[in-house]
């Protein structure tokens, strides 16, 4: 960017104040923990103002605190700044608390989508086993293989 000093730090100083971390703005990447690193970097994508933010597994990897503080601040900042989120994510949980609309892909395909209460009620097996984290369904345990008695006298 080609702003003057004073006004990038008077932004950093919101940005971080946005996400709970206007506190430790001295602070070096080293001293900062998993958690405030994800807040640091969510600070960075908003300072210029994005209309669109993707995350990618933001979740991932954090302690139950930190991933609640992501999950509230990515809800909080798309409503705050009217901004579009794209969220890929593993985190079930999280992701049908905070999205509008969610795509379930599987092999490469779409199998269901929807807003949150649609897909709670979606027919699809596969889309259900996903959402509850089954571990046994359309997607089975057992990788295929020949009958087990078979298998032991060959």
């Amino acid at each position: 960017t080609e702003l003057a000093d004073f006004m990038i730090r008077d932004i950093v100083l919101m940005k971080l104040q946005s996400v709970g971390l206007r506190g430790a703005k001295n602070l070096m990447p080293n001293q900062l923990s998993g958690g405030m690193a994800r807040r640091v970097a969510l600070a960075r994508a908003i300072a210029l103002d994005p209309e669109l933010i993707m995350y990618d597994e933001p979740f991932t990897g954090l302690d139950p605190i930190a991933r609640g503080v992501i999950v509230k601040l990515v809800s909080d900042l798309n409503k705050a700044l009217g901004i579009t989120t794209i969220l890929v994510s593993h985190d079930v949980k999280e992701a049908l608390s905070i999205a509008d609309y969610i795509y379930v892909i599987a092999s490469g395909k779409i199998i269901g989508q929807g807003a949150p209460e649609k897909l709670r009620e979606d027919k699809n097996p596969e889309v259900q086993q996903f959402l509850r984290g089954l571990p046994d369904g359309v997607v089975p345990f057992h990788y295929p293989a020949i009958d087990y008695t078979q298998d032991l006298l060959s």
